[in-house]
């Protein structure tokens, strides 16, 4: 497969303000990790929410995995093989970290009670919560419901899988900790677009970058080709390096 996502001409308004602009934008199957940056409201999330159908553009078209997703609802697309997370964890509070997992993993795949058992057990062994199993996740940290959500995300069993902020709000072993998890994702052959502000951890997980500034793509490319464009200096990064 060639192409992972492929924007054309794409514009979404929210009454009469446009969050993102006749943007075209192809993520090619071969980049590696996806990291997507820029100010906020530039249009970041909006973008992540076109390509998994969530937001359905005013103009333009959306392709996924080879296939168009224009028109298509959010469950069609996960059949496709596509999931995202949320930058707020959004667990059902009243269930265990289990019992999360397992709704998920039961969505859209016909599983026997001993499969979406191993299933499930495998999921929170992957992403180290095994032993938080059995609590309810109201009352947990932040870094193990934001786990849950990357959770909840692979149990779709994704070829694509879409995190918005997953770094948001964790300390530096926290993060580490997750860098090593997505990292371990990617090896298993899930492919991963992160929009995110943590620009340590972009630096140690993704291969490509792409710019939004004001509803616009600006820049995309090598990350460390993108993080020293003036133009993203200035949009992003708050300065211009000295001639």
């Amino acid at each position: 497969m060639a192409e992972l996502v492929k924007l054309e001409g794409v514009t979404v308004a929210f009454g009469g303000v446009k969050a993102i602009d006749n943007v075209n934008l192809t993520i090619e199957d071969n980049v590696g990790i996806v990291g997507i940056i820029g100010p906020n409201g530039a249009g970041k999330s909006t973008c992540l929410s076109v390509i998994a159908g969530a937001r359905k553009p005013k103009t333009g078209s959306v392709e996924v995995l080879g296939h168009k997703i224009t028109k298509a609802d959010t469950a069609k697309i996960t059949r496709l093989g596509v999931a995202r997370t949320f930058q707020i964890p959004r667990p059902f509070t009243e269930m265990t970290v289990r019992e999360n997992i397992m709704v998920a993993v039961t969505a859209n795949h016909r599983l026997s009670n001993a499969e979406a058992d191993a299933r499930t057990d495998e999921i929170l062994e992957r992403l180290g919560i095994a032993n938080q199993a059995e609590l309810l996740t109201g009352a947990l940290p932040l870094a193990v419901r934001k786990k849950i959500e990357v959770a909840r995300g692979i149990a779709t069993q994704p070829k694509l899988l879409l995190l918005d902020e997953v770094f948001e709000g964790l300390s530096d072993t926290e993060i580490q900790d997750m860098v090593q998890i997505l990292r371990d994702l990617d090896k298993s052959g899930i492919r991963l677009v992160l929009v995110e502000h943590v620009l340590r951890a972009l630096r140690q997980l993704a291969s490509t970058l792409v710019v939004f500034e004001k509803g616009q793509m600006i820049a995309t490319g090598p990350v460390d080709e993108v993080l020293n464009s003036d133009r993203v200096k200035d949009a992003y990064l708050g300065h211009r390096s000295t001639p």
